[in-house]
């Protein structure tokens, strides 16, 4: 950390030296990870529930191990890389900056890890289940290591995201970005939203779109009651203790 103002060549220096940090770990883990890569593909092979999975070409099975190793060094690397990126941004923030994003960076990783938990371990199963059931008399069930890998990427990723917004709006709400009526007053927007997403994730069935649908909705209520939670009338600060609004922030 830096107390006094720095030069542009210093920043970029500073830069280049969080980048290069950030990237030999990552380099580090992925060279150590590519020995139990092929563990990992093996074990999500196995939980895809899928007769045939397939390679189409010679270097498919090579750059799926590639994808494998990448994420597992990414998702290993991510607090050491929030690290460097915080100690590059806040030299640079005020004093209540910085506690926002000491209360977010840590609490954010773990919640975008639960959310791509989540999504692998429950919907990733829900959606293969359900579209499998197409496979009728006559057809077999082929798929490609890579288009399985993606599939396993868009629906867990987006969920690790979608965990994170309760932490968000509730730091939002303490430093009054946002205030709890927006969320009652956009709550049909965000019914529709939700199950648009879960029309365009989910398989075309009925009940898969309802729980992922439902689920994304969840979140969105979640989100509303941690900033209601959180929520200050702007001056409730300064107010003495006597007076200070309850934890609602005074809304009906």
């Amino acid at each position: 950390m830096h107390d006094r103002e720095m030069s542009l060549t210093e920043h970029l220096t500073e830069l280049r030296y969080r980048i290069t940090v950030s990237l030999a770990v990552v380099g580090v883990l992925f060279l150590a990870g590519f020995f139990v890569s092929r563990p990992v593909l093996h074990w999500l092979i196995m939980r895809a529930h899928v007769k045939h999975i397939i390679v189409t070409g010679v270097p498919e099975a090579f750059f799926a191990l590639i994808k494998v190793d990448l994420m597992m060094a990414l998702i290993v690397a991510s607090p050491v890389i929030l690290y460097q990126v915080a100690a590059f941004v806040l030299p640079g923030l005020t004093p209540q900056e910085r506690k926002v994003v000491g209360v977010v960076v840590g609490p954010g990783l773990v919640l975008f890890l639960i959310g791509m938990a989540g999504g692998f371990f429950i919907f990733v199963p829900l959606v293969l289940r359900v579209m499998l059931s197409f496979v009728g008399n006559g057809l077999s069930e082929y798929w490609t290591i890579t288009n399985y890998l993606n599939f396993i990427t868009y629906l867990t990723v987006p969920f690790g995201f979608l965990a994170e917004l309760p932490l968000i709006s509730g730091v939002m709400a303490r430093i009054g970005l946002i205030q709890p009526a927006m969320f009652r007053r956009y709550r049909r927007y965000a019914i529709v939203i939700a199950f648009l997403i879960a029309a365009i994730v989910a398989p075309p069935d009925a009940l898969s779109m309802l729980v992922i649908g439902g689920a994304i909705y969840l979140i969105y209520e979640v989100s509303y009651w941690v900033a209601r939670l959180f929520y200050r009338e702007p001056g409730a600060e300064s107010q003495p203790a006597s007076t200070l609004p309850e934890p609602w922030g005074g809304q009906p």
